[in-house]
């Protein structure tokens, strides 16, 4: 990320992002001023590429953003995580007006991810397609501008606004309460035939996960600060420190084999995301016992960020299905059925 991208997120984060993380949490409030803000300074369109007006960044800086991001506001973050992921796809197949509309921070993206037991159809039509389906977890949900919906291996573009797309109600949940994390459903979308991409998840996937698992580090990060100075037992608070440090070196790894299309990139990104989940619940929960009834109060961040990590820990895909990948791999298998 180039320097005057770090010195302008400073200032949105002092500004707009920390000053409203409390309330976007207490309230479950969409960070709309937060999402605007990092569109006007050139965030939203960070990974877009330079020939449409990005910033051309690859997924090293992105993922120092969305690690800055989640230190301060989990909601905030997990928005621009899988407008990034999404970001992935419409580059590699989206039209030069949605590229250039997310170059230029006008449009927010996000990712329509599948659960177990989610339902979803691709038919062509009279040379369109027609999307049926219903996802369980979609951030952004009636707030983004577009969704890129993975059924299978590929994904389709779709319209904020398409006619049969239907939202739920308001995320009303345990943590991460203003990413507007709530099912939608499709029935009969007309999708144009260009805006399907039928190996679109091999460029969702794996950067949503690094990213995931980077996300879960600015978490644990966050939370080792709040306790600094209230831990008496130091020769397990470095212990702590040092677990953090280790997952620092495995979403390294995993971001360099994401970016560099290594060949075990996708389950690396898989194990990462795992790891990553895991040890902020568990470092977040030894604080708790450490700090005592002090660090569960409000007045902390501790205790939000920790709500954060619980709540990201079982969000698509769950760990189930990360141990189900790794597994698989471990043995021989293809790591995706």
């Amino acid at each position: 990320m180039a320097l005057d991208h770090t010195v302008l997120l400073g200032s949105v984060i002092e500004s707009t992002i920390a000053p409203q993380a409390d309330q976007v949490d207490r309230a479950g409030r969409f960070p709309r001023s937060g999402v605007t803000a990092l569109g006007e300074i050139g965030l939203l369109g960070l990974a877009s590429a330079t020939a449409v007006g990005g910033g051309g960044a690859g997924l090293a800086e992105t993922a120092r953003v969305v690690e800055r991001l989640a230190g301060v506001c989990g909601s905030t973050a997990m928005v621009l995580l899988t407008h990034y992921a999404a970001t992935a796809v419409v580059e590699a197949h989206g039209p030069p007006s949605v590229r250039g509309a997310i170059a230029r921070g006008e449009h927010l993206a996000t990712l329509a991810l599948g659960e177990p037991g989610d339902r979803c159809a691709l038919t062509t039509t009279d040379g369109s397609v027609v999307l049926d389906g219903a996802r369980s977890w979609v951030t952004a949900a009636g707030e983004a501008d577009s969704y890129v919906w993975c059924c299978g291996s590929a994904a389709a573009l779709v319209a904020g606004d398409a006619p049969g797309l239907r939202v739920s109600a308001p995320f009303d949940g345990l943590g991460l309460r203003g990413c507007a994390a709530t099912p939608v459903t499709a029935d009969r979308v007309e999708v144009p035939a260009d805006a399907v991409a039928a190996e679109g998840l091999d460029h969702a996937l794996p950067v949503f996960l690094a990213l995931g698992a980077v996300f879960s580090l600015g978490l644990t990060e966050a939370m080792l600060a709040d306790t600094a100075g209230r831990v008496a037992e130091r020769r397990e608070f470095a212990a702590l420190r040092a677990r953090t440090d280790l997952l620092r070196v495995f979403c390294d790894d995993t971001v360099a084999a994401v970016a560099g299309g290594r060949a075990d990139a996708r389950v690396r990104a898989a194990q990462a995301r795992l790891a990553g989940a895991e040890t902020a619940t568990e470092v977040g929960d030894r604080l708790l016992r450490l700090c005592g009834f002090a660090a569960a109060r409000k007045e902390l961040a501790l205790e939000r960020h920790y709500r954060d990590a619980l709540t990201a820990r079982v969000m698509t895909p769950t760990g189930e299905s990360l141990r189900e990948f790794a597994g698989r791999d471990a043995v021989g298998q293809p790591l995706f059925r």
